[in-house]
Parts: structure tokens; C-alpha cells; sequence
């Protein structure tokens, strides 16, 4: 049985190699994307000598100047280097200046091309920037077979006896060996050792997005149906609007000022311009990097200053909803922050060295069984 579990893995290993080789080295280039976008859109605002950051009042006004609506996002970092994102719908986004409210050139856009051009090859195989349903069906079928690898590769690590002084030579570096044969067997062996679990981790999460059988498999075990693209969102259960607006209105200010109070270590907030009647201003408060759930707040500030006060918004995604955003950003590894980013990366890099060393080991068997026929 150990022996054909052997030549599946090495069959697998040599088909897929090459296509694994590119997904683990585009995604080592991806781990530090988020960082990486924000430090450099920090160029897009040049403060004068003595320039004083706007209020929230003034950034709104800006923005409504710059055409964001109710219902458009208006996202406020502690640092007020960063630009302001006004989100007026899900690909309508610009920037304003967080000192002046102009709208500004996203000095990201060298580096957003260049990362959006790596996901694309990560994702699809496409070297071209476009999507083909090819490359997209070669990248899928690499990752599974990648845990078809990872799945008989633990088979064959399993150490024949549970004796420290072999299990040793499976967990760690070796050094001293006699040549490179010796080396790579001890490298696959460590590295997939340590790298299992993270890999694991990144392949099934990866089969959600490439799958819509395993995406609905997310859903299934909730016992919820995915919803369907486009469809309108479930209305949450927070308060009704009110038929006019109060007659005191609560600035953006102070209702930034409220939601910051609940969450001293905020690092930006994020405002939804309400409608003109409603009683509410819907404030997220986040303290993390922007991809943690656990991370965020989400309030709801009234409007009336005559009767001040933040509740806690209902959150109105469902328990698999939640699921599916958990597993977007386990995939990164960005769920838990910058640790889990670069565990991701580590991962990755791992990978690159597995697949380095399999295909070492794989060719040179490969000449020995052709010496050998002959």
C-alpha cells in the first residue's frame, strides 16, 4: 500500500510541479500586499508646513462635494498621512487629500497594478492580466492535487517507529550530508513537516474560491444556500428610520469622537453617509488591519444631540456568511493580522522549497530507473 501511495505522489508531484511552483512563488510575493499598498499610498498626501488634518465634518463635506451619496463609505485612518477612501459603490472609489478634501492620485497605483497582475497569475495562470477559464481550471485542479500531495506526503513522513533519535531527522535540518540527494530528502521532509498545517489551511481555502461545489459546501454546513451574485442584502434588525430628522443634528465629529471613546486603539474608522430622515449614523471602528472581523466594531451614533448615544449594530450576516469572510482572509492569513500574514508567507516560501527539492528527487529517480532499464 506505501508503495503505491509512493508513485501517486510522485506521479502528481512531476504533472503538477510547475503550476504549484508559480502559485507558491506569487503568493510569497502577495504576503505583505495590504502594508505594502498602504505605505505607499501614504505619497499621495504632500501636507504644507503647518497644515492642520480636517475635521470629519470637513472630510464629509468634501466628499459630498466629490459626489458620495447615502449609502457611501467614508473611511478615516488615525494617521493623517493616509488619504481619505471615499467608496461610492463597490468599484467607484476615490481618494481626497486628509488636508485640503481635493481629490488626489492614489500613488499605490504603480504598486496596485503590479499586485493585481501577481493575483491574476496566482489565481488564473493569466501572464496577461485577463482571466482564461484554462488557466483558471489548470490552477484549481494544481491546488487540489497540491493536497493530494500534502495528504500522501504525510503517509510517507510517518516515521516507521516513534524512536526521538529518527523522528529527529524528520523534524529538523541536518547538516553534514554527504551530497545533494541527502540534502533535498532532508529538506522535502522538515519543511512539509513544519508547513503542513498553514498549507492545509491555504489549499481548502483556496478550493472555495475556485470551486462553487466547494464554496456551497461552506454554506452546507450551516445549513444555508449561497446567495446568489447581485442579490439585494438582508435587511439587519437595527432601528427603524424615523420619518424626519431630528431637529438637532449630531455632527460627524462628535459622532467619530463617541465611536473612537469605545475603541482607544482605533486605527481608522469607517463612516456610511445615512439618509437625510434616518436616525442614525453608522460607524465602524477598527483595530486591526482591516481584514479582522474580530478586529471590527460596527456602532450606530444617533443623530439627535438632544438624546446622545452608540448601541452596538446588529450584525444582519448570517453565521455562513461570516464563515465564507473567515475563509477569504485565512487564505492570506491577514485573519490574524500581520503574524498570520507572514506564517501564510513562510508557508509559501516552504512550498517553493518542496517543490524545488520533490522535483530534484523525482528527475534523478527518473534517470536511475532509465539507467537501470537499460
Amino acid at each position: 500500500m506505501r508503495r503505491i501511495i509512493f508513485w501517486i505522489h510522485f506521479v502528481c508531484g512531476l504533472a503538477t510541479g510547475i503550476a504549484i511552483l508559480i502559485m507558491s512563488v506569487t503568493g510569497v510575493l502577495l504576503t505583505y500586499e495590504r502594508q505594502m499598498l498602504e505605505s505607499a499610498r501614504a505619497g499621495s498626501v504632500q501636507p504644507a508646513d503647518g497644515a492642520v488634518a480636517l475635521t470629519a465634518d470637513e472630510v464629509v463635506a468634501a466628499a459630498i462635494s466629490a459626489g458620495a451619496g447615502p449609502g457611501a463609505t467614508i473611511t478615516l485612518t488615525r494617521e493623517a498621512r493616509l488619504p481619505v477612501v471615499v467608496s461610492k459603490g463597490r468599484r467607484d472609489s476615490l481618494l481626497l487629500d486628509s488636508y485640503t478634501g481635493a481629490p488626489v492620485e492614489d500613488a499605490a497605483a504603480g504598486a496596485n497594478t503590479f499586485f493585481s497582475r501577481i493575483t491574476a497569475i496566482h489565481r488564473w495562470l493569466a501572464f496577461t492580466g485577463t482571466r482564461t477559464e484554462a488557466g483558471a481550471a489548470v490552477m484549481g485542479v494544481s491546488n487540489l492535487v497540491f493536497g493530494l500531495l500534502l495528504l500522501t506526503g504525510a503517509v510517507l513522513w510517518w516515521p516507521k517507529m516513534w524512536k526521538w533519535a529518527f523522528v529527529k531527522t524528520q523534524l529538523f535540518f541536518r547538516r553534514g550530508l554527504p551530497n545533494a540527494k541527502a540534502r533535498h530528502y532532508n529538506w522535502h521532509h522538515v519543511l512539509a513537516a513544519w508547513a503542513a498545517v498553514p498549507l492545509a489551511a491555504i489549499i481548502l481555502s483556496g478550493a472555495v474560491f475556485s470551486y462553487a461545489w466547494a464554496n456551497r459546501l461552506v454554506y452546507a454546513a450551516f445549513g444555508e444556500v449561497p446567495p446568489q451574485r447581485g442579490a439585494a442584502a438582508s435587511p439587519g434588525d437595527g432601528p427603524a428610520e424615523s420619518l424626519a430628522p431630528p431637529s438637532e443634528i449630531t455632527t460627524y465629529a462628535e459622532a467619530v469622537a463617541r465611536a473612537v471613546d469605545t475603541e482607544p486603539h482605533w486605527r481608522r474608522v469607517i463612516l456610511t453617509l445615512p439618509a437625510p430622515a434616518a436616525p442614525h449614523i453608522a460607524v465602524t471602528v477598527d483595530r486591526g488591519n482591516g481584514a479582522q472581523a474580530s478586529a471590527r466594531t460596527a456602532l450606530l451614533v444617533s443623530r439627535d444631540a438632544a438624546r446622545p448615544g452608540v448601541t452596538v449594530a446588529v450584525d444582519a450576516s448570517t453565521p455562513a456568511g461570516r464563515a465564507r469572510r473567515f475563509v477569504r482572509f485565512l487564505h492570506t492569513g491577514e485573519v490574524y493580522g500581520w503574524i498570520g500574514q507572514t506564517i501564510a508567507g513562510l508557508a509559501s516560501l516552504a512550498a517553493v522549497v518542496l517543490v524545488y527539492t520533490g522535483l530534484s528527487l523525482g528527475i534523478r529517480r527518473l534517470v536511475r530507473m532509465r539507467r537501470t532499464s537499460r
